[in-house]
């Protein structure tokens, strides 16, 4: 008998057990009965990728709150488009305003949503997109993001900027090498003018382009040039899409010069022409512009040397014609002048020939009288110099002959004495000297026995031998 009631052994039951492939088809089946055959998804397309089958690959997601680059969405889906059915999406987006799928794009696609087994994941199978559902989000997202802007006042921001004078030093933002680089690089080359570019390579198109636009709009804002240049060529109204970025239109409002825009073509506008100092339609036409205005300002520059030129030369003239007339004035009187000074010089000219002849009669007197005193002097001078003279010349003699006298006979003692000294007198008188290896031998201790001797006499050397030694 069993303990448990029917419900107990119910709860009990095993649940049911089914193969991965079972599953598989009953999830097909439950996605078919629920959705049908296809349906419409709106989303943002994330990592979009390109096989090389020709199939492309993303996420459609729904962003959170914070949809910032990084963020995790709210939900998501992966998206296969296969390759027949890749050529109709993209000629229908070509076909409005030569759009492209790309990230960040938001769309409106048509599928039909599936398991796929071998993966184990749920995914659409695209086969559709509507392209006036993203043209209207662009549109609506674009005005959204003026109408902040205007309320901040930022999109005449940059425009109260003063234009520099002569713009030479310029901040190019762009891709490096694009057709855009090198149209706006030749047209400033055409212009034969000194210029000077700072340039920023940015992507220009996808998700990462926003952000690094934005800095390197602010990067050449910070080394100091003219005007800043945001450049790019045509393409698709999504291939601007960049350029409709609240971020980069504060880099443009915020930015310390003018900015200039050159984005696509002929009929393209975007949030940056909005905001921007000067919007020019082409990367070109950009340049054309930024010339235009460094001419301008050098021509006016020019004309102004000119007027000032012209201005001093008629001043010089006048001042010629003035000089002329005061000199011709000055002359006349400098004339008379000249004369009546003539006329008093001559006059004071006789008197102090006068005074001068005067003068030297007297000085002569003088000179006269001074010159026999000077005479008498001398020649008494001389004559007392004579005696004393001949007074010193007779003590000179005397002293002459008594000088020699005394050094002969001091001549005569030291001779005495150095022959009193003379080693030869001293062995004449029988002394001799005794030497052992070329030293006097003082002591009979300092030899021994066979030690060679030498003796120095008055008349000659003994040679002797140590015999006995004491």
């Amino acid at each position: 008998m069993s303990l448990f009631g029917s419900a107990e052994r119910e709860a009990f039951t095993e649940p049911m057990t089914c193969t991965v492939a079972e599953l598989a088809d009953r999830l097909k089946q439950v996605l078919s009965d629920a959705f049908g055959d296809e349906l419409w998804v709106e989303g943002e397309i994330r990592n979009l990728g390109r096989a090389r089958s020709g199939h492309v690959y993303f996420d459609l997601v729904e962003p959170g709150p914070d949809s910032g680059a990084g963020k995790q969405p709210e939900a998501s889906v992966s998206v296969a488009l296969f390759r027949f059915n890749r050529e109709r999406v993209e000629d229908t987006l070509r076909r409005h305003g030569g759009m492209a799928m790309e990230d960040g794009m938001k769309v409106r696609i048509q599928g039909k949503l599936d398991f796929w087994p071998p993966g184990g994941r749920l995914q659409i199978y695209m086969s559709g997109i509507d392209p006036n559902f993203t043209l209207g989000e662009l549109e609506a997202e674009r005005q959204r993001l003026l109408k902040k802007l205007r309320d901040e006042g930022l999109l005449t921001k940059n425009q109260a900027v003063p234009f520099p004078v002569t713009p030479l030093r310029i901040g190019l933002v762009t891709s490096k090498g694009s057709a855009a680089h090198h149209d706006f690089c030749d047209e400033l080359a055409a212009s034969s003018l000194a210029w000077e570019v700072v340039l920023a390579d940015t992507p220009v198109q996808g998700a990462d382009a926003p952000p690094c636009i934005a800095a390197a709009i602010a990067a050449v804002g910070r080394v100091g040039v003219d005007v800043i240049a945001v450049v790019r060529g045509g393409g698709s109204r999504t291939d601007l899409v960049a350029f409709d970025n609240e971020a980069v239109a504060r880099a443009v409002a915020d930015a310390p010069v003018p900015v200039v825009t050159g984005v696509g073509h002929e009929i393209d506008r975007t949030i940056v022409d909005e905001v921007a100092h000067e919007a020019q339609k082409t990367p070109t036409a950009a340049a054309v512009f930024i010339v235009g205005a460094a001419r301008t300002h050098l021509e006016t520059a020019e004309q102004a040397w000119e007027a000032i030129a012209g201005w001093a030369r008629r001043l010089a003239a006048d001042a010629d014609r003035r000089l002329l007339a005061v000199s011709q004035t000055t002359a006349r009187i400098a004339e008379g002048h000249l004369h009546r000074a003539g006329s008093r010089l001559e006059g004071r000219a006789g008197r102090v020939r006068d005074l001068a002849k005067t003068r030297t009669r007297g000085e002569t007197r003088k000179v006269d009288d001074c010159a026999g005193t000077m005479r008498h002097r001398a020649a008494a001078a001389i004559a007392g110099g004579r005696h004393t003279l001949e007074r010193k010349k007779s003590g000179l003699a005397v002293q002459a002959l008594r000088i020699p006298r005394t050094a002969a006979k001091e001549l005569a003692n030291l001779e005495d004495r150095a022959r009193l000294l003379d080693p030869r007198a001293i062995l004449a008188r029988g002394w001799s000297i005794t030497r052992h290896d070329g030293k006097v031998v003082r002591n009979p201790a300092s030899v021994t026995t066979g030690d060679e001797l030498v003796t120095t006499l008055a008349e000659g050397n003994l040679h002797s031998t140590v015999s006995e030694g004491k």
